[in-house]
């Protein structure tokens, strides 16, 4: 995903293709992240929204009093994204290879970002988000799951299940909860997804 062709191939899927027509596009915030701050009366914090594309989650949070960054690593996304919003600070970032800070951010949302990645990026993945992640920080994960059967068995989006989630992501964290949804965005029906709740240890 770090490599020059996926970037190349990212910049021009977002210098080509309006923002609204991209398959994962969604306006308002992912009814499962709003549905965490309610429930955990989430008020202020500093949010990072890996993967940003569009912009548009992390712009419905920093509506709600969130300080955010949107990370990406298509250029063409975060100049888009600059375009709607001041108010977060858009920025590109390889996840993989990430100069964001040590223990930046309280929260991590990732809708939908992981899941593009083969199971060799994984580990490194991981060690970037604990390190970007503060000491008892929350990631917040969308991937797809294996449940959903429209997509070819191979490559990306990559599906998973409960119990793999809670195996890759158990050795660097503690999965508090997973639970089945769906992905918002312009696909109908919406693709089966799995939404998890990740602690920092």
């Amino acid at each position: 995903m770090d490599s020059t062709k996926d970037l190349h191939d990212w910049n021009t899927f977002y210098k080509e293709t309006n923002v609204e027509e991209m398959p994962w596009y969604e306006k308002d915030l992912d009814p499962d992240m709003s549905e965490q701050i309610k429930s955990k009366k989430m008020k202020k914090g500093k949010f990072l929204d890996i993967g940003t594309g569009p912009g548009t989650q992390a712009i419905e949070l920093s509506k709600m009093g969130f300080e955010c960054t949107g990370a990406d690593i298509a250029k063409h996304a975060i100049d888009k994204a600059s375009q709607i919003s001041d108010a977060v600070d858009f920025v590109v970032d390889d996840i993989l290879n990430s100069s964001l800070s040590d223990n930046s951010f309280d929260y991590i949302l990732d809708r939908g970002c992981f899941h593009i990645f083969e199971s060799k990026s994984h580990k490194v993945y991981l060690q970037q988000v604990k390190r970007i992640l503060k000491q008892d920080g929350t990631l917040f994960l969308k991937t797809m799951s294996v449940e959903e059967t429209r997509f070819p068995e191979s490559g990306a989006p990559y599906k998973f299940s409960k119990e793999e989630i809670t195996s890759i992501f158990g050795k660097f964290f503690n999965v508090s909860e997973i639970r089945s949804t769906v992905y918002h965005g312009r696909i109908r029906p919406r693709p089966k997804a799995l939404f998890a709740v990740i602690l920092n240890k």
